[in-house]
């Protein structure tokens, strides 16, 4: 038995409503730091928060998700805005890397994916990303039992700290393990415990 889409692709198809909120704190953050028209690719982008508002500031964005309703809903914002922004259906565990890229964002889905799968996935990620250009990753671990909706899509947690051992040979600029506590949209509310990292490879 196939379970129940996740939430997220319904809050895709409303206009008006936002899964995930405004772009991390970090990205905003690192924006400043990055050369003018940065190559940047947005793994598991989603709705586009953060791909978004890094085209808004003029850098070179390609963004993937493997849902529809999340690349269209991309796709409709960004010309309203006026914005450039190279956004793909796509799996992520197959997505070919063509070019390097100073910074690749996976924010919040690679444990939706096997681990065998997102261990491939983030070598070919460090693999592509330019000399001197950063890598920023977060991702949910097993510290706590994913919320019963959620489950059947975690199929992929990481383990505490996990993360951190993958960039172990690069600058690590922020180094993050914490709880959170969100309500998305229809009133759901989630526990997670998050691993994250920002990391900057070797010149």
């Amino acid at each position: 038995m196939q379970p129940a889409k996740p939430f997220w692709e319904s809050a895709y198809q409303i206009p008006t409503a936002s899964a995930f909120g405004k772009p991390s704190a970090e990205i905003v953050a690192l924006a400043d730091s990055l050369p003018p028209r940065a190559a940047i690719l947005d793994l598991g982008c989603g709705e586009g928060r953060n791909a978004l508002f890094l085209a808004e500031r003029g850098f070179d964005v390609t963004a993937v998700d493997i849902s529809r309703h999340g690349i269209t809903k991309l796709r409709s914002v960004a010309s309203d805005r006026g914005l450039a922004v190279r956004a793909e259906v796509g799996d992520m565990r197959s997505w070919r890397f063509e070019r390097d890229f100073d910074l690749i964002i996976s924010h919040g889905c690679l444990h939706l994916i096997e681990r065998p799968a997102w261990q491939q996935l983030l070598q070919r990620v460090k693999n592509h990303t330019a000399p001197g250009g950063f890598n920023i990753v977060a991702v949910f671990t097993d510290r706590l039992a994913p919320p019963p909706d959620l489950e059947p899509f975690c199929i992929g947690l990481f383990k505490e700290g996990e993360l951190f051992t993958f960039y172990e040979n690069w600058q690590v600029e922020l180094r993050q393990s914490y709880t959170i506590q969100d309500e998305h949209p229809g009133g759901i509310c989630h526990t997670h415990p998050v691993n994250k990292v920002v990391a900057r490879k070797p010149v």
